[in-house]
């Protein structure tokens, strides 16, 4: 690289640090996101030198990258807010589809109406556990196994109940069973197109309600609470009522995801909504892309999914997938804990791009 063109380089990323550190960078680059992802659809059928993008990548691999990514964000909200790290929030994605699917089964109740029961359940089922693990002061990898703990237990319960569908669980009904046709109201569509703008409206609404969070009192306390949860309490920020917010938030959210699966595919069963991978997928995202950040959870969604789709059509090997996984948690561990979003300014301290290692003016990548 020649001397002019790293002065230039430079120059951008010294440009982009000013950039980063207004209020309004994050809103920006979340608005030129959500407008790609908009037209995202029309760009697969776009041929490029005889390469067209939809030749790898489907609609329906869009609207599960979208899915996780919406998951990704309302587990961060709890985990990556305050550090409270769950392992069970396919407890919250299983009820949100059995809430959805069993009352438009049984009581031809109208989707919509079964998504928001279903999330009221899922928060309540996350005060419950929230109130048990606080209440004896559970932290780090004990409060992740009670919450794995938990989404077992609701698994077992789930598995177990003939009226619950037991381990057959249910197969999605016709829309004519319970409204006019396929259509927004009755959340069935005859094509993937209008499940893809659903799902990218429920992840807007959540990376909303996350970036408000984030630069919020509320926000602030959380995030005081992750940083040091007894100096914290110290100041006097009631934790306990503030880490049950989190939790109930996190999980109302999640159960969107759980009801828009239900709706989307044709069955649901206890060991598909609420599998112990279920939960990987919902936080692997938020890790890979950056905990605690309103950025990182779609990003790093927008790399596992693609990734891991790709190499089990590639290899053909069942559990591809799952390969693909743990190797990207390994290595994001290992070598980038901070995610995706750190590696603009990795990079800058790699070619020396900082002024100094205190550098006031250097990205903060949290801001993402």
């Amino acid at each position: 690289m020649s001397s002019e063109t790293g002065s230039s380089l430079s120059t951008v990323w010294h440009r982009y640090k000013q950039f980063r550190n207004e209020s309004y960078a994050t809103p920006l680059l979340l608005g030129i996101i959500f407008g790609i992802l908009i037209v995202l659809p029309a760009l697969l059928e776009v041929s490029i030198a005889g390469y067209s993008l939809g030749t790898r990548v489907s609609l329906g691999m869009l609207i599960v990258t979208l899915v996780w990514a919406y998951t990704a964000q309302s587990w961060n909200i709890m985990s990556g807010f305050t550090g409270q790290f769950s392992f069970g929030h396919a407890a919250f994605f299983g009820l949100g589809a059995y809430g959805t699917i069993l009352l438009v089964s049984n009581y031809s109740i109208n989707p919509w109406i079964g998504m928001l029961v279903g999330a009221v359940l899922a928060a309540l089922y996350g005060l419950l556990i929230g109130v048990l693990c606080f209440r004896y002061d559970l932290r780090g990898h004990y409060f992740a196994l009670a919450t794995l703990a938990f989404a077992e237990l609701l698994r077992f319960i789930i598995n177990n109940i003939g009226a619950l569908g037991g381990a057959s669980g249910f197969i999605k009904p016709l829309p004519r069973e319970y409204a006019d046709g396929p259509g927004l109201l009755a959340f069935q569509f005859s094509t993937d197109l209008p499940y893809y703008y659903v799902i990218l409206a429920f992840l807007l609404i959540v990376t909303t309600v996350a970036f408000v969070i984030r630069n919020s009192r509320f926000g602030l306390y959380l995030f005081a609470i992750r940083e040091d949860e007894n100096a914290a309490a110290a100041v006097g920020i009631p934790t306990f009522k503030y880490k049950l917010s989190a939790v109930a938030i996190s999980a109302f959210f999640t159960a969107w995801a759980g009801a828009f699966w239900a709706m989307y595919f044709d069955t649901i069963r206890p060991d598909t909504v609420f599998d112990l991978l279920i939960n990987v997928e919902i936080l692997l995202p938020a890790i890979v892309g950056g905990l605690g950040t309103v950025i990182g959870p779609i990003l790093g969604s927008f790399i596992v999914t693609p990734l891991s789709e790709i190499a089990r059509q590639s290899l053909d090997l069942p559990g591809t997938d799952r390969i693909v996984y743990g190797l990207l948690l390994v290595l994001i561990v290992l070598y980038s804990p901070k995610g995706v979003v750190s590696w603009p300014k990795r990079l800058a301290d790699l070619l020396g791009w900082q002024d100094s290692p205190t550098d006031e003016d250097a990205v903060d990548e949290t801001h993402n």
